[in-house]
């Protein structure tokens, strides 16, 4: 019984993934998601679904973070302020700057750094948005938010 499910678990794991694949994927923020997906289902750990409000807070930080790079805002209030007011159980933020705008390469980077993979692969976390823009600097900034209801 354990291996049948198990069996089941990397089925909707595979589909979910396929789904989801660059093939189908029309921009960048689905196939960051794409990538962070397949981590996941690496892990062991459910995949993570795209919210909109969260892409509109990533927007700000992605902004933001372009100008002051912290896991703070450059007025001084904490990343969930971002929110307006919107509650979750868990959260978290991932900020990034590249020379390129690759959604595989953040993601790797990402899985590269422990605090960031530690994000990545929180079990707690259920949604992610995301947001990139080039600086001033022509520098890619990215800020992807995590959270779960």
């Amino acid at each position: 019984m354990k291996t049948l499910r198990q069996i089941l678990f990397f089925m909707v794991m595979a589909a979910i993934v396929f789904s989801a694949s660059p093939a189908f994927a029309s921009s960048l923020e689905s196939d960051v998601l794409y990538y962070v997906n397949i981590e996941r289902a690496a892990a062991g750990v459910q995949p993570l679904s795209y919210n909109t409000d969260l892409a509109a807070g990533a927007a700000v930080r992605a902004q933001e973070s372009s100008v002051y790079f912290a896991h703070q805002r450059p007025d001084g209030r904490e990343v969930k302020s971002v929110l307006n007011g919107a509650s979750y159980s868990w959260f978290g933020e991932n900020l990034a700057v590249s020379s390129v705008q690759n959604a595989q390469k953040i993601v790797r980077a990402w899985m590269g750094s422990p605090t960031h993979r530690a994000n990545l692969l929180n079990r707690h976390f259920t949604q992610m948005g995301l947001h990139c823009v080039v600086g001033a600097d022509g520098h890619y900034y990215w800020a992807q938010l995590l959270a779960s209801d």
